[in-house]
C-alpha cells in the first residue's frame, strides 16, 4: 500500500509502477520502488514484469526493460537515434564528458578520474550513480567506476561491453594528443588525452596520430609534424609564464570545458608577480639567446650591457645558463621556475 494511503489493489500497483518508471526517466530498482510506494517486493516485481511483457507485445515506440536488477521505461533502442534531436538534454555537457572518460577508461578509480576531470567530477559521479549509468565498488581508499547496462540502454547502444563502448567513443569524441612535456599540463587542466611523439613516431604513435583531432605541441615544429600528422595543431609556448598563460587561455577557448583552467591561470599570475618582485633592482642582463631574452623581459629586467645569459644548448660561455633540456616528467610550472631561478641566482651572484 502507499504510505499514508489506502490499500492498493493489484491493478493499482501495476499502474503505480508504470507511472513511476515513466516519471523517473532512469532505471529504478525493485528495492527503490518498494521503499517509495510501500508495496512489497513481489507486488513491484510482478507489476514490472507484467509491464515488460505488455510493452514488448505492443511493438510500439516505448519499451520497458530489465537492467541489472532494475527496470527502465525508455524509447525503443532502434528508434533512439531518430528521436535524439527532440529528446530533453538531461545531462550537462561537463557531466557527459566525465561519463565519457569513465566509459572509455573503465575500470577507472575515482581518484584517477579527479586527476583528469578535476574535483567537480565527484558531483558528476553522484549524478551518474543516481541515474544508474555507472556503478562503483570499493578499491582501497578510493572507488572503482564502471558503466552499467543502463548506460548502454540510456544511449541506445547495442552492447554494454567495455571494448565496444571504447570503440564507439573513439569514433565520436574529439581525441586530444599531447607531446610528453605537456602531460603535466593536461593533468592540471583535466584534459582526457593520449601521449604521442609526432616527430619520430613509431607504429603506436602513427596509429594515435590517425585517431586524434587536435595535437598540442611546442612552437616551431609544425613543418616537421606535418610529415606525419594532418590534423589541427595548437602550439603552446613554455619558455615563460606569459607564454604558458596565453597557451592555456587559447586551449580553454578551444575545448570549452577545462574544469581547472582558472585555477592554473591564477597560479601562473601569482608566479609572475613573485619573480618580478624578486627581480626588482637586479640587472641589467645581456641575453645571448632568444629564450634568455624572453625570460628577462617577462621578469621585467633591464636589457643592456650586463650579465650574459644563454640557453644551455648553445654551449656558450655565458655567465648565466638557462636550463632547457629538462626531463619531460617535470611539472610544467616547475620547468619554468627552474629557468627563472637560474636567471635570478646568476644576477644575485654577480652583485655579491
Amino acid at each position: 500500500m502507499l504510505r499514508g494511503g489506502p490499500r492498493t489493489t493489484k491493478v493499482d500497483a501495476r499502474a503505480l509502477v508504470e507511472a513511476m518508471l515513466f516519471a523517473a526517466g532512469r532505471p529504478l530498482s525493485v528495492e527503490e520502488m518498494t521503499g517509495l510506494t510501500g508495496l512489497d517486493a513481489k507486488e513491484v516485481l510482478d507489476a514490472a514484469e507484467s509491464l515488460l511483457r505488455e510493452y514488448s507485445s505492443r511493438c510500439g515506440g516505448i519499451e520497458v526493460r530489465a537492467v541489472e536488477g532494475s527496470f527502465v521505461m525508455q524509447v525503443r533502442g532502434d528508434l533512439a537515434q531518430a528521436v535524439a534531436m527532440v529528446a530533453p538534454r538531461e545531462l550537462e555537457s561537463s557531466v557527459i564528458r566525465t561519463l565519457a572518460v569513465i566509459a572509455y577508461r573503465q575500470p577507472i578509480t575515482q581518484s584517477d578520474l579527479a586527476r583528469i576531470r578535476g574535483n567537480k567530477c565527484y558531483e558528476h559521479v553522484r549524478i551518474l550513480e543516481r541515474m544508474g549509468l555507472i556503478s562503483a565498488s570499493k578499491k582501497g581508499r578510493t572507488r572503482e567506476l564502471r558503466t552499467t547496462r543502463g548506460f548502454a540502454e540510456y544511449f541506445g547502444l547495442q552492447s554494454a561491453n567495455p571494448e565496444f563502448l571504447r570503440e564507439m567513443i573513439s569514433r565520436k569524441r574529439e581525441m586530444i594528443g599531447i607531446t610528453p612535456i605537456y602531460e603535466s599540463l593536461a593533468r592540471r587542466l583535466g584534459i582526457d588525452y593520449v601521449v604521442v611523439n609526432p616527430y619520430r613516431p613509431d607504429e603506436n604513435d602513427t596509429a594515435r596520430l590517425r585517431e586524434i583531432q587536435l595535437l598540442v605541441a611546442s612552437p616551431g615544429y609544425a613543418e616537421r609534424i606535418r610529415e606525419h600528422y594532418s590534423g589541427e595543431i595548437l602550439e603552446i609556448g613554455t619558455s615563460t609564464f606569459s607564454k604558458l598563460k596565453e597557451g592555456v587561455e587559447r586551449l580553454a577557448l578551444k575545448l570549452n570545458d577545462l574544469p581547472n583552467a582558472e585555477t592554473l591561470i591564477r597560479e601562473i599570475d601569482a608566479a609572475m608577480r613573485e619573480y618580478r618582485e624578486r627581480a626588482r633592482g637586479l640587472g641589467p642582463v645581456k641575453p645571448l639567446t632568444p629564450i634568455a631574452r624572453e625570460i628577462a623581459l617577462d621578469m621585467r629586467l633591464e636589457i643592456g650591457e650586463g650579465v650574459t645569459a644563454a640557453a644551455d644548448y648553445t654551449g656558450t660561455g655565458a655567465e648565466i645558463i638557462i636550463p632547457t633540456h629538462q626531463e619531460s616528467n617535470i611539472d610544467i610550472i616547475e620547468r619554468i621556475r627552474q629557468r627563472y631561478d637560474a636567471m635570478l641566482e646568476g644576477l644575485m651572484q654577480r652583485r655579491r
